[in-house]
């Protein structure tokens, strides 16, 4: 009875009522995240299974289209009366490009009289291919369809197993027989890099015909449970087939079990330390002090870093600039004294000398203008000039002014441009550095047009394009012109260190701007940048 009372005064007690409640509600949120992450775990395992699937469909499909190639090319050649002079020739090309291919035939009506190589297939020549029931259906539906139709497993007259590829081949509109290639399964799983028991580290593969089941004739030697688990199924129209492909080893129940006793053992701890904490307040006020504290300090030390951040800044731009001023000083005395032995000795001098020594003093030069993009590009960002209404028109025309003798043939068209408020040294910049650029890569035999247009515009913002006709830049490089250096053509007729693009991109993100590239091979380039109006 004693026992009774104790237990009751302590459900009374409020710190134990705040840890049961507190456990409760812990328990009902762990019991719905352990749902949660039952459910994101098994779909993000049935779309692994599912990407697996599409890679080895891709590998099929990808194999089956090359065989489709195969036979409607020995298709071709039969309807053309060809076969009798090109069958051996033409199959023997094929079957070289196409390594995976065991042989190629042509079977007339149903009965099969030329195959290439005929050496290990002389037992194939004068094969009805209709002897067998299965196949009669098979190949009625080929018939019927006028289209390839892919036949296996099988085992092959010759030996071994393998599938078949027909194509019926009609003459003057009436059936006359077939078009065929034979893959062998060894060469069948190694284009799509399975081995014999379709079984890799973390999935078990099956692919039988459609028409057929899993315990039927099939292209693996595994007895794999399709039917439970973690599977995907998928049709391969090409061939005819199901592609089955399981998870060997899911953990989604398994990690949603690990979660939930997780989850159990933490609100129990956290419903103890509840009812220690509501035991406590003056230690808690003190721990709320002590966090308090803590924070301050972080912020503090937060704000001294930044302090430190900005300074060491502020050391590397003034490093930057003291390197490239000292180091122009021995390129200018290198290229002096090279020109000077090459005036002095001119006469003793052979072609071989006098090309070393320009090499040389290009190089030099070449030196001297990467320093100065450096040094450019340490700087760019940085305005100490105040915003002002710009009229991008009259920036356009002093733009136009620097290409126009370079460039007589060049057209430079731009529209009606706005005025925006902003700096005016790096906005005539962004579009010196991209116009440049557009007429350093033009094409050759093809004058080169320049437009510049505003493409979208919004209360806050701007966008600008600046389109041109040039050499264009192919896909996988769109992100790299953008990096330091990073220069696409080793023509060394066009100029330049490759920075300018990485300047504009500065300048661009400097002012809260993007920027970025469209663009073909062959088909110009569409420069995009966006900046606050």
């Amino acid at each position: 009875m004693k026992i009774i009372k104790n237990i009751i005064k302590e459900l009374k007690y409020w710190p134990t009522k705040l840890a049961i409640i507190s456990f409760l509600v812990l328990l009902t949120i762990s019991s719905f995240l352990t749902y949660r992450i039952y459910k994101i775990e098994y779909s993000k395992e049935l779309l692994q299974v599912k990407e697996e699937t599409s890679d080895v469909k891709n590998q099929l499909e990808s194999m089956i289209n090359n065989s489709l190639n195969v036979v409607k090319i020995i298709a071709f050649i039969t309807e053309k009366n060809l076969d009798e002079t090109d069958f051996e020739s033409i199959s023997k090309s094929l079957l070289e490009k196409n390594k995976y291919i065991d042989a190629t035939q042509i079977v007339k009506d149903h009965t099969i009289y030329k195959t290439f190589p005929l050496k290990g297939n002389e037992s194939t020549i004068g094969y009805n291919i209709n002897a067998d029931s299965l196949n009669k259906k098979i190949l009625f539906e080929a018939i019927k369809q006028e289209k390839v139709f892919f036949e296996g497993p099988i085992k092959l007259i010759q030996g071994g197993e393998g599938i078949i590829g027909r194509q019926p081949i009609f003459k003057n509109n009436k059936f006359w027989g077939f078009a065929a290639v034979i893959v062998r399964t060894d060469n069948f799983l190694k284009t799509i890099n399975l081995n014999n028991s379709g079984s890799s580290t973390l999935f078990d593969y099956q692919i039988v015909q459609k028409n057929n089941v899993l315990n039927e004739a099939k292209f693996f030697k595994n007895n794999t449970d399709f039917s439970t688990g973690i599977i995907n199924k998928s049709y391969l129209p090409s061939g005819n087939w199901y592609l089955y492909v399981k998870l060997k080893e899911p953990q989604y129940l398994n990690k949603a079990i690990e979660f939930f006793i997780s989850s159990i053992l933490l609100s129990l701890i956290i419903s103890i330390y509840l009812r220690k904490l509501s035991q406590e307040p003056i230690k808690l006020e003190a721990l709320i002090k002590k966090k308090t504290s803590d924070l301050e300090k972080a912020n503090k030390q937060l704000q001294t870093r930044a302090k430190e951040l900005g300074e060491a800044n502020k050391e590397l731009e003034h490093f930057a600039y003291i390197i490239s001023h000292d180091l122009q000083e021995p390129l200018r005395m290198i290229t002096s004294f090279l020109t000077q032995i090459e005036k002095k000795y001119n006469d003793v001098l052979d072609e071989k000398g006098k090309k070393y020594i320009f090499f040389a003093v290009d190089g030099a030069k070449r030196m001297k203008k990467i320093i100065l993009d450096i040094l450019e590009f340490s700087r760019a960002g940085k305005y100490i000039d105040e915003k002002e209404s710009i009229d991008l028109n009259d920036i356009m025309k002093e733009i136009k002014g620097f290409y126009e003798n370079e460039y007589p043939n060049g057209k430079f068209n731009y529209e009606n441009l706005p005025t925006i408020v902003s700096y005016r040294s790096p906005i005539f910049q962004i579009f010196h550095n991209l116009v440049s650029n557009a007429f350093k890569y033009s094409k050759e035999n093809l004058n080169p047009e320049i437009n510049i247009k505003v493409v979208n515009q919004s209360k806050k913002d701007i966008t600008f394009a600046v389109q041109d006709n040039g050499i264009g830049i192919e896909k996988e490089y769109l992100e790299k012109i953008f990096v330091l250096f990073q220069r696409l053509q080793s023509n060394e007729e066009i100029k330049g260190s490759g920075i300018g693009l990485a300047i504009v991109k500065k300048i661009v993100e400097s002012l809260n701007g993007t920027i970025w590239v469209e663009s073909e091979k062959d088909f110009g380039s569409t420069f995009y940048f966006k900046i606050p109006k």
